[in-house]
This record gives C-alpha cells, sequence and structure tokens, in this order.
C-alpha cells in the first residue's frame, strides 16, 4: 500500500474552513477513486501545522487521482488554507 503525508502549515484563522473543504468535497472526490483505501486530516492539539494522511493500493493509483481535473478543484480549495506544505511517501510493510 501506498500512504502519503502531507505536512501541513495551516493558514492562521483558517483551520474550520480547511476542515469543512476536506470533510466535504474532499473527501467526496478522493474516496471514489480507484485503488483508495483511507484519508484522515489530523489536526494538531497545538498549533497550526496538519498533517493529512492519504492511502491507495499503489502509487501509480494515487498519481492517477493527482492527474485528474477533479484533484485540481477539490486540491485547490484545500491549498487556498494553507501557508504551505511538504510531502513524505511511504510503502506499508507486511498486511
Amino acid at each position: 500500500m501506498f500512504v502519503l503525508h502531507v505536512l501541513i502549515e495551516m493558514k492562521a484563522g483558517h483551520e474550520e474552513a480547511a476542515e469543512k473543504v476536506f470533510s466535504g468535497p474532499f473527501h467526496a472526490a478522493i474516496t471514489a477513486q480507484e485503488g483508495f483505501r483511507h484519508v484522515m486530516l489530523l489536526r494538531p492539539e497545538e498549533g497550526r501545522n496538519y498533517i493529512l494522511s492519504i492511502a491507495f493500493e499503489s502509487q501509480t493509483l494515487q498519481q492517477k487521482w493527482v492527474a485528474t481535473d477533479l484533484h485540481t478543484t477539490v486540491w485547490s480549495q484545500m491549498e487556498a488554507h494553507f501557508d504551505g506544505y511538504s510531502l513524505q511517501s511511504f510503502t506499508s510493510v507486511g498486511s
């Protein structure tokens, strides 16, 4: 399984708006994709550094999703609330 962690620095005061986009259009769009396994937006106990955790059966299927117009649309809605972000990718070990 391919897992992507997006380390997000949220804009001050944008936390609630970003969470609504995640729970609404972003979640609906990603969960309908081929190979989708899970997605979670993790809110920190303190600060503005969120983690978006996404899992697909393979990196190929995750990249297929990223190449869609729908991804461009919903990701831009999320990204509008970020000061910045970085990516970390992982491959699961075992089952």
